[in-house]
């Protein structure tokens, strides 16, 4: 195998000012967001360049780039052949660092996913195939290898997910031939927070009519100030989803773990039950694991699901979830943990507990990250009750690639590696802080602070 020496590794910062598309974008906790991301580079003696994405949405997405840099003395002047031999132990390096691990999950972890998902697309481009053709060749042992059990044996081992695996190998090509065809299932988040009634239902139809079959809209805002306020604004905003598509469209809900603890959650959902949503969504704090299984066997006979893991931040706290029965979807983030190996060991945990990967793609480059792992998945372990969020903004003109949907589904994506590639404009455009139209912080703050429901400490933000 050809070397390939890292040479240097650049973080782009960019963040586009969504908060001037109308809302789009915005949820009960996040009022007024900018789509941002922290982008890792690593170039090669050779010429070619590995490329991640983590979401950000503004402010704070210099804390971001300042943790990706960190990581830059060990990967700066490695071989690439050294993570291709041993990607998992290579990823355990970074997480398990004798003095960084000290910073824990969150940011640093999302740094340390930056850069392992930057060293596997310059592994898919050496390739030259697509991340989801590099990640459905990976042998059954060669998955095991890369995850890190340490902390996850009681719930998965090793053996136990080798069997898994081989026991499915047979049916990987002909399920891989089906998404190849068809493509992946998708839902659209179009009932964002705040958004126009009139613009949801102009989008939400020409999506029905193109084909799309779920519809999200975010629920709760403002319920702990004014829950009356909130369940109206909720109903108008479900019924004008249901009145723009069909009686076969399903609706999704997401509170962005604005609803308090699980009681009040449970009975804010069962006064939207008429609506019948497949899901709720972050109901509740993201690691509030005793209340995810209260919470599940509360909505159980309204027949709502409870699904969760946007803002997991590793795979203990999704071992905790899918073993404690919290979950009837289980939300992946390509961003949010710590890459590839942390990701394979949630779906392989998820499989094991049957409950279906339906990842969160709500953001700029997500569907890039997370439409490969959804592949490998329903490659792996079928296509039954999965979804693939995806957003109709922030890919032509972004994106080199532009992720395509046809008839409702994912389409899966021609370019090497995970098609991260941005167009120049639109890096020179939204480049922090010197860029002509990067987002402007105070402009956001200002309009979260205006808009109903927003809780009384935003006075502080001024």
């Amino acid at each position: 195998m050809k070397h390939h020496r890292i040479t240097s590794l650049e973080v782009l910062d960019l963040r586009y000012p969504t908060v001037r598309l109308g809302l789009a974008g915005s949820d009960p906790r996040h009022l007024a967001p900018n789509y941002s991301c922290a982008v890792p580079v690593l170039r090669t003696d050779t010429g070619l360049e590995g490329r991640a994405l983590v979401f950000t949405i503004g402010d704070g997405t210099q804390i971001q780039k300042a943790a990706i840099e960190a990581l830059s003395r060990f990967v700066v002047g490695r071989d690439l052949r050294e993570f291709i031999a041993e990607p998992g132990l290579f990823a355990q390096a970074l997480a398990e660092h004798h003095q960084l691990r000290w910073l824990a999950i969150g940011t640093y972890r999302m740094a340390v996913g930056g850069i392992v998902n930057a060293l596997w697309d310059l592994w898919a481009k050496t390739e030259g195939v697509p991340m989801w053709r590099l990640l459905t060749s990976l042998s059954p042992e060669r998955i095991v290898a890369c995850i890190d059990f340490h902390h996850l044996r009681d719930a998965l081992t090793e053996e136990e997910l080798l069997s898994m695996l081989q026991a499915r190998q047979g049916g990987v090509a002909a399920n891989l031939a089906r998404l190849e065809s068809a493509g992946v299932r998708i839902y659209s988040t179009a009932g964002w927070s705040g958004r126009p009634l009139e613009e949801v239902r102009t989008l939400c139809h020409r999506l029905y009519q193109q084909g799309t079959r779920a519809f999200k809209a975010k629920v709760g805002r403002g319920q702990q100030y004014d829950r009356a306020r909130a369940l109206d604004e909720d109903r108008r905003m479900l019924s004008a989803m249901r009145e723009a598509t069909g009686p076969d469209a399903h609706l999704l809900t997401d509170a962005n773990q604005n609803l308090g603890d699980w009681r009040n959650a449970a009975s804010y959902m069962l006064e939207l039950a008429e609506y019948q949503p497949m899901f709720i969504e972050e109901a509740i704090a993201h690691n509030d694991v005793l209340g995810y299984a209260k919470l599940r066997e509360a909505l159980a006979p309204a027949g709502i699901g409870v699904a969760g893991g946007e803002q997991a931040p590793d795979a203990v706290t999704f071992k905790q979830l899918l073993a404690g029965g919290g979950l009837t979807h289980c939300q992946i983030d390509g961003a949010r943990v710590g890459g590839v190996n942390e990701l394979l060991a949630i779906v392989a945990m998820a499989a094991k507990y049957g409950v279906p990967v339906c990842p969160h793609s709500g953001g700029i480059g997500l569907g890039q990250l997370v439409g490969a792992m959804s592949i490998l998945d329903q490659s792996w372990f079928g296509s039954d009750g999965r979804w693939l969020e995806y957003l109709e903004f922030l890919q032509a003109g972004v994106f080199r690639a532009p992720l395509a949907v046809r008839d409702g589904h994912f389409q899966l994506p021609s370019a090497t590696g995970w098609g991260l590639e941005m167009e120049d404009d639109f890096i020179a455009r939204y480049r922090y802080p010197d860029g002509p139209d990067t987002a402007d912080n105070a402009e956001a703050d200002r309009i979260a602070a205006a808009q109903p429901g927003a809780p009384p400490y935003v006075r502080f933000w001024a």
